[in-house]
């Protein structure tokens, strides 16, 4: 089981770390990540509205993109979200596959 927590651990920092305005670390000991995704806050999405903090923005990506995220406002940090990698390393492919489709779609506010 460590060795398997560990691939999907690799997995998702390495996927999360080559995103765009998404800053990670590794963690140590537990098998979940506190991701900050603080850069989309202020992005629109259509049918959606703003996304304003990690509530928001989990709650467009269980809406739009089908994955339950939680907010990291609840453990003290609203820049990041928290996300278990306690799941099937292909479930958590699929996941962030839907989670960076889900973000293609955010817009940045318009300059008024």
């Amino acid at each position: 089981m460590v060795k398997a927590f560990r691939e999907r651990r690799d997995f998702l920092v390495k996927s999360f770390s080559e995103m765009d305005g998404v800053k990670i670390s590794e963690p140590q000991g537990a098998f979940y990540l506190f991701i900050d995704f603080s850069s989309y806050y202020g992005r629109e999405a259509e049918g959606f509205g703003i996304i304003e903090d990690s509530d928001s923005l989990c709650r467009y990506l269980l809406d739009k993109g089908q994955v339950a995220v939680v907010p990291g406002g609840a453990f003290g940090d609203d820049t990041c979200i928290r996300i278990s990698y306690a799941a099937s390393l292909t479930t958590l492919q699929a996941a962030v596959e839907r989670i960076k489709k889900a973000l293609t779609h955010l817009t940045s506010p318009a300059l008024v």
